[in-house]
């Protein structure tokens, strides 16, 4: 059976979870919030609306703290970047630079998420969202203080485009006080835009404001790809407030004749379920379940975690990596030598309580002298068991300290530049990656200094994008 996936959307009316297995949804529920909680998709009120999220996961008796979460795409900012081809390493900082030029705002006020695209030999294609600060750290501020982990993250336009099956297709998503506009073309949302609305608005006079942006996002296309424009052929999804309202869905098109139907989602769910209520939740539970579902279809070929890096817990350093195998090795091998060490001296001590025994036998009862000597035999060989037993108890917890010592050298000395490392209690060898030829030399003398190893050998310098690749060979 599939994992289950809980989702959370948070807008400005209401808050809504859904748990999927796979692509079956099996629970879903909504919980209104009162005006001024959140405000264009900013949780203004943090501790009040975790306060809610903790009742409805009570009330619904949902069992899973981590979570998918959505924010809203208001104010975010969608780019498609050609760079360079650059290694991977470069490459972050290139896209932060290009990103501070094309996009007009600065960017110590947003977060960039990115995606790398296929692309021709020489070139870096690389799609762009920028997502105002402020939002996204309410979201994960407001879901941790309800004791939730958010582990991945989505804005709202990208869920849509995940749940459309046609690979050029609008969205048009209308919810109580917001609307998103998504143009997808080659399976990608090339266009997005997210609005607020006036929530006290008539369905007639919210459909005339998105009509006039529907139509400034399909100009805006067209005119920098002639080639390709957005013919009338295109269909328009509706969901949400717009999809039972048929009589509405002609201000949207005006005098065209593009074909409008409702979003039909990629799920099975029971009958009851609301589906166009819920279609930013399902993009949220494809956007695991299409990276894990063999040969599945990724109606949108956009799929990266938004989840800020700051927030992403940080993965253990090298040496924490080293050092644990390492002192649990120890642990185990010392614990096995002792219990051994400790049978055959319980063992040697009861041979030589009955060699005591029929010792004194002798005297009274004449006993053989061949007993005497099998059992003086076998006394020998327990106590030479003990012993060594006993010698490699001492070994290896002198072992086990060399090694912890030698690691936790190299990594005071080298630390972050430190690629792979390998210590086979005798000869360490360090692959690394450093800025410059003189760290390398440097990293050898000190090594050479601390006099924990007999020879210190720099066997390769190679220059790459980036830096220095090194290999250092260590002799005990």
């Amino acid at each position: 059976m599939a994992r289950a996936i809980t989702t959370i959307y948070i807008d400005d009316a209401a808050i809504r979870v859904l748990v999927a297995r796979g692509r079956n949804v099996v629970k879903w529920a909504t919980l209104p919030l009162g005006v001024g909680l959140v405000k264009d998709g900013l949780v203004v009120k943090q501790e009040e609306v975790a306060e809610r999220i903790k009742e409805l996961w009570q009330r619904e008796k949902i069992e899973s703290s981590r979570v998918v979460a959505g924010v809203s795409g208001i104010n975010c900012l969608y780019r498609l970047l050609t760079l360079p081809e650059l290694s991977r390493e470069l490459l972050p900082e290139a896209v932060k630079r290009e990103a501070d030029r094309v996009l007009g705002v600065p960017i110590e006020q947003l977060y960039l998420s990115w995606q790398v695209l296929p692309s021709p030999r020489g070139e870096a294609l690389v799609y762009l969202v920028a997502s105002p600060k402020a939002p996204m750290d309410a979201m994960v501020a407001t879901l941790r203080h309800a004791g939730l982990n958010p582990y991945l993250m989505d804005v709202r336009p990208l869920a849509l485009a995940r749940t459309v099956t046609e690979p050029r297709a609008i969205i048009v998503d209308l919810q109580r006080g917001n609307f998103d506009i998504v143009i997808m073309v080659d399976s990608m949302p090339q266009v997005a835009r997210s609005l607020p609305v006036n929530r006290e608005a008539t369905l007639e006079e919210k459909a005339t404001i998105i009509k006039q942006e529907l139509e400034r996002a399909i100009v805006f296309y067209n005119s920098s790809h002639a080639d390709k424009p957005i013919e009338v052929s295109v269909p328009l999804f509706v969901s949400g407030e717009l999809a039972d309202q048929e009589n509405v869905w002609k201000i949207l098109t005006g005098r065209q004749e593009r074909p409008v139907r409702v979003l039909s989602l990629p799920v099975q769910a029971p009958e009851a379920f609301p589906a166009t209520e819920y279609v930013t939740n399902v993009g949220l539970a494809l956007k695991e379940v299409l990276t894990s579902e063999k040969g599945a279809i990724a109606y949108s070929i956009i799929n990266f975690n938004a989840l800020p890096e700051v927030y992403v817990p940080k993965p253990r350093s090298l040496s924490e990596i080293l050092f644990l195998p390492t002192i649990v090795t120890g642990i185990v091998l010392v614990a096995f030598a002792a219990y051994f060490n400790i049978t055959a001296s319980g063992y040697t001590e009861t041979l030589q309580n009955k060699l005591t025994r029929l010792n004194q036998q002798i005297i009274a009862e004449h006993v053989r002298p061949q007993d005497i000597i099998l059992l003086s035999g076998q006394v020998s060989s327990a106590e030479a068991t003990a012993s060594a037993f006993s010698t490699m108890f001492q070994s290896l917890s002198g072992t086990r300290t060399e090694m912890n010592g030698d690691l936790a050298e190299i990594n005071r000395v080298i630390g972050k530049d430190i690629v792979r490392i390998s210590h086979d209690g005798r000869a360490i060898t360090i692959e690394g990656s450093a800025g410059e030829e003189r760290t390398v030399l440097d990293y050898a003398k000190q090594l050479t200094a601390s006099k924990r190893f007999s020879r210190v050998i720099i066997t390769s310098m190679t220059r790459e994008e980036g830096g220095i690749r090194f290999t250092l060979n260590l002799a005990k």
